[in-house]
């Protein structure tokens, strides 16, 4: 069977993606990938899910799917609405089954199947090829697991199946570039090396234009269940099940070294597990060996307070962790029971951060991440997160989220139940870092400036904060949102454009 897989994420790495081409591949089918990173729209929108794909890169598309027996998409919940308008303009010019998968689909199930001819639930890997084999068999799907659709017999929600539990078992992500296209601008071209190269330049956590980085993962699943992330919804819908897998050391550094046997150049790796470092200490001191050994290269790993202990950060500095990012979100009790986070503490993270002081050199950055706007959180649940990231030592960058509800999550549930939002388009087209301007914002964003933490802890002094947190001062101060939204908003479109803007005018003519 020839199968279309489409990815519309900025991130051509794509992970899922690849991993279902390698997986279908290597059951015999035949695969095409293609990449659809919206950077036009980020430069022009600030945001690459606001806006629907053109008619031209729609008719594009068709043409590339045409001829295909199956064509399969990824999305997130903020993608549905731009997924949806591509689905449909396809399927008025084609007749193509459709099957979605991704986030949204799994937490969403009835909802996609009002857009899309199949929806798989939870991982893809088996269910896909299942669902592939009885298409070109011509059978009714009606047991394939994680599998729903509707037909003239009516609809049909199988169960979820069991998630691998040997990750070994799957091949590599899948970087055989002769059959893969990805959008640039309004065209979709070929993808070749060189457009490879530039995609994966300088982008997350590695920022220099001499950072090439390559994104894979050594494990599948979340040790924690925290209440705004889309893991808690995974946790029930796998209940039974064991839920965070490892591959063998071994499997993945075989994976690097293939990678790089092929492309090189790749001199940065991200690894984009929830918690890296939840490995023991033989194993990541066997993964140290490995790695030092035949990769070599500057690593980034996201850490958690619960197993980041002096040992495991000293194994990971030696191996080549020189980027991290560590989840603060609250340091206020009531939040970090509501957010499922009893296990954190300001003295864990204090604890956590001088650690890093001690084991790495002077000039070793960490990202903390912090999310603001939790319409439940009083001012002083705020205060209390904002002093305690005055006490880290520095250096540090804090990465500002806003609480965003997604669908699936218990949060989201809680946030309909209290009448905060009416339904999923609170959260279609929420950007994560979408701030408001508030007195409390900008106490945060002085943080990242570099302004002396004696003055923000000044300016957050209680009885002056009760004031400008108060109704009236918040009130002027909304009113100076739309302005600051549409700065942050140029700005991103100018860092865009720097970025991207040449790299589309080199291809436009090709």
């Amino acid at each position: 069977m020839k199968i279309l897989l489409i990815s519309p994420y900025l991130d051509i790495t794509s992970l899922s993606t690849r991993v279902l081409s390698s997986y279908l591949k290597a059951n015999g089918h035949y695969v095409r990938q293609v990449f659809l990173p919206d950077l036009e729209s980020m430069m022009v929108n600030g945001f690459d899910f606001v806006k629907c794909y053109p008619d031209e890169v729609v008719e594009q598309v068709t043409e590339l799917a045409d001829g295909f027996d199956l064509l399969g998409m990824s999305l997130m919940t903020n993608y549905f609405i731009k997924m949806s308008h591509l689905t449909r303009e396809i399927k008025k010019r084609i007749d193509i089954p459709i099957v979605w998968g991704g986030i949204h689909p799994t937490v969403a199930p009835e909802e996609c199947l009002n857009i899309a001819d199949y929806v798989c639930v939870g991982e893809g890997e088996a269910a896909l090829l299942e669902l592939a084999d009885s298409l070109q068999k011509g059978v009714r799907p009606a047991r394939v697991k994680n599998i729903w659709f509707r037909d003239e017999q009516g609809e049909c929600r199988n169960p979820v199946r069991e998630p691998i539990a040997d990750l070994d078992e799957i091949p590599f992500p899948d970087y055989d570039i002769e059959d893969q296209y990805v959008l640039l601008g309004k065209k979709i071209l070929p993808l070749s090396e060189d457009i490879l190269k530039e995609m994966v330049r300088g982008r997350i956590h590695f920022t220099e234009p001499h950072h090439l980085i390559y994104e894979t993962m050594w494990t599948r699943g979340c040790p924690h269940h925290c209440a705004y992330c889309i893991n808690s919804y995974y946790r029930n819908l796998y209940s039974g099940f064991k839920m965070v897998r490892r591959r063998s050391v071994d499997n993945l550094i075989e994976e690097i070294k293939t990678i790089r046997t092929r492309f090189p150049w790749f001199n940065r790796i991200n690894f984009m597990d929830d918690d890296f470092a939840s490995a023991s200490n033989d194993q990541l001191m066997y993964f140290r060996d490995r790695y030092k050994m035949e990769i070599n290269c500057p690593f980034y790993a996201l850490l958690s307070v619960l197993s980041s202990s002096e040992r495991k950060m000293s194994i990971l500095f030696d191996a080549g962790l020189r980027r991290t990012q560590v989840g603060i979100q609250s340091l206020s009790p009531f939040t970090n029971r509501m957010y499922r986070r009893d296990f954190f503490s300001r003295e864990k993270l204090l604890s956590l951060a001088r650690t890093v002081n001690r084991v790495f050199p002077p000039e070793f950055c960490p990202t903390f991440d912090v999310i603001l706007e939790n319409p439940w959180e009083s001012l002083d649940d705020r205060l209390l997160t904002l002093r305690g990231v005055l006490e880290l030592p520095r250096p540090f960058v804090l990465q500002l989220y806003t609480l965003t509800f997604y669908p699936g999550t218990e949060l989201f549930h809680k946030a309909i139940y209290d009448g905060i939002i009416s339904g999923t388009d609170a959260s279609y087209l929420k950007e994560n870092h979408d701030r408001g301007f508030s007195y409390l914002n900008l106490l945060f964003i002085l943080v990242n400036k570099s302004v002396p933490n004696r003055l923000i802890r000044f300016l957050s002094w209680r009885p002056f904060a009760v004031i400008m947190e108060s109704t009236p001062v918040k009130w002027v101060m909304s009113l100076f949102s739309p302005l600051y939204r549409i700065m942050k908003k140029r700005g991103v479109c100018r860092a865009q454009r720097k970025r991207f803007g040449w790299f589309i005018a080199k291809y436009s003519d090709k």
